[in-house]
């Protein structure tokens, strides 16, 4: 780093909260999320009235949902004040901040749509564009390109979410994290992770190199003992990297998947190769890449609910639905100044737990794992649903397999499921496993049944060793 560059670093690295995490902290990231919860409780007479306290030594739930509403009747005000999509949509609507006093109230709020934010990104900012310190430009998995802006005080809290959840997976300034994000990425994470780490404090390398046999000599230069980056390509660089190297030797203390679905068949094998716990990380880039992220107990993610409050609903009644029932998750982003989002739709599938967590955390609420996208679901048969993350689980069952990509066609009146697997062997066993395997989840099983879908069918390839494409569509459905 130049000088300037150093400089900017200490002023950053003063204004993190997690600098406060006491050293001996069990649950670092709760811990920050009490931290900025206690700040803004003296910051703030409203709601030390409403807490009735002018401390909080111990944060309970019900203290803590209430710093939440607060934050969100803060949102809105900034909201209405800045951003000129919440200024119409709360007006056409008939609600104010007043209104929103419990977490029923939330459904009151009018829903945003992603291609609302698509289309009429320069809406949502809560400052000029010329104010924006980063913008990134994203299309998810939805093919909408959407502007999302950042502030300084937004990077800044995006750092210090990394910070704590690094601290929270037992990261320290004595280790190094090698970054391992491909260069074909629509906008580069690696950029933000270095940057985050050189703030902190901490050692990274990176390596964005679709070529993998140039991941390892980076990472034994470096040292690196954790490792972050997408789950499909750190599977296709452990595939393809395994068969010369032993990579249990490698001293790997954790993996951290971000940025894709992680299927649990993949997250065993990986554990498996390289003799550490793969930790799953959920995020969005119009959030932040460290929304929630997991513990060692991988049971559920910890969510960020210092900067965003988690809702789950019916997609079809837009209702809330009850504790550990699957629903869409729907996120309002608590101090956002750049793009402003407010009961945004993801679109993703999931669930959220009550504490409190057996890793000790008592107040934080978890995620559990995103299981498909509203927008990625295709329906086979007599309507029944599939998504890439379910067969993720049936293909990906064997070391040797290195990715893969399915087609829906339609022959008479079944439907065909075909699969095109790159795997180191060739063998009928293999695509007769791969099929058995894919027979059995439970849509495709009742489809076989009723007589709606036929066989799956398994074609082998060689593994391209150079090659690598990002975030393709997993399934394509070539029916009329």
């Amino acid at each position: 780093m130049g000088l300037r560059e150093s400089m900017m670093a200490v002023i950053v690295r003063h204004k993190l909260l997690a600098n406060q995490i006491p050293k001996d902290c069990a649950t670092p990231l709760e811990e920050w999320m009490a931290i900025k919860a206690r700040k803004t409780l003296k910051d703030s007479a409203e709601l030390r009235g409403i807490i009735g306290k002018n401390r909080l030594e111990e944060v309970s739930r019900k203290e803590f949902e209430e710093y939440q509403l607060f934050r969100v009747r803060e949102q809105m005000r900034y909201a209405e004040a800045n951003a000129p999509y919440y200024r119409n949509k709360f007006k056409d609507a008939g609600v104010r901040p007043e209104d929103i006093r419990t977490y029923d109230d939330l459904t009151k709020i009018p829903l945003t749509e992603p291609i609302d934010l698509a289309e009429k990104s320069m809406l949502f900012y809560g400052i000029s564009a010329t104010k924006m310190l980063r913008e990134f430009t994203t299309s998810g998995t939805t093919g909408h390109m959407k502007s999302i802006g950042y502030s300084q005080n937004d990077l800044i809290s995006k750092i210090d979410i990394v910070a704590s959840a690094l601290r929270n997976l037992g990261m320290t300034k004595k280790d190094t994290l090698h970054v391992m994000f491909p260069m074909v990425m629509a906008w580069d994470p690696s950029l933000m992770l270095v940057g985050a780490c050189n703030i902190l404090g901490y050692n990274s390398s990176v390596c964005a190199e679709v070529d993998v046999e140039k991941q390892l000599p980076t990472m034994r230069e470096s040292g690196a003992n954790y490792i972050i980056g997408i789950p499909s390509f750190i599977y296709r660089v452990t595939t393809l990297l395994s068969k010369e190297t032993d990579l249990k030797k490698l001293g790997i203390k954790k993996i951290i998947s971000s940025s894709e679905p992680l299927s649990e068949s993949m997250r065993h094998l990986l554990q498996d190769a390289w003799g550490c716990k793969v930790i799953d990380v959920w995020g969005m880039t119009e959030f932040g890449l460290a929304c929630a992220v997991e513990c060692d107990e991988q049971n559920g993610l910890h969510t960020d609910e210092a900067n965003m409050l988690m809702e789950i609903i019916d997609p079809e009644t837009l209702q809330h639905v009850p504790a550990g029932e699957k629903g869409e998750l729907v996120i309002t982003a608590l101090n956002a100044e750049g793009t402003v989002l407010i009961r945004y739709r993801t679109h993703d599938i999931a669930a959220l737990i009550d504490p409190p967590c057996p890793c000790g955390c008592h107040f934080n609420k978890r995620l559990m794992k995103p299981s498909g996208r509203m927008d990625l679901q295709f329906k086979i048969g007599n309507g029944h649903k599939v998504y890439p993350v379910l067969f993720d689980e049936a293909v990906y069952i064997s070391p040797e397999v290195v990715d893969y990509h399915m087609d829906i066609t339609r022959e008479g009146y079944r439907d065909v499921l075909t699969f095109e697997v790159e795997a180191d062997s060739q063998k009928e066993e293999l695509a007769q496993s791969i099929v058995k395997a894919v027979s059995a989840l439970m849509p495709v099983e009742d489809g076989i049944a009723e007589d709606l879908v036929a066989e799956p069918r398994v074609k082998l390839i060689p593994p391209n060793h150079k090659g690598y494409a990002i975030k393709v569509k997993k399934i394509r459905d070539l029916r009329d």
